[in-house]
């Protein structure tokens, strides 16, 4: 495996995210769910890995 820095423009990562959160608020009440959506980690603030 590979670990590298991504700028979450591919869609294998961003769809892998987004299906991780939406069950995330399927099975969590919504003041435990702490995360950030797709949009907040492309912030220059922070440095996303995937691999």
């Amino acid at each position: 495996m590979e670990i590298k820095i991504d700028d979450l423009s591919g869609g294998e990562v961003i769809e892998l995210f987004e299906e991780h959160l939406a069950d995330m608020y399927a099975t969590s009440p919504p003041e435990s769910v702490h995360a950030l959506d797709v949009d907040a980690l492309k912030s220059p603030d922070i440095t996303f890995f995937s691999g």
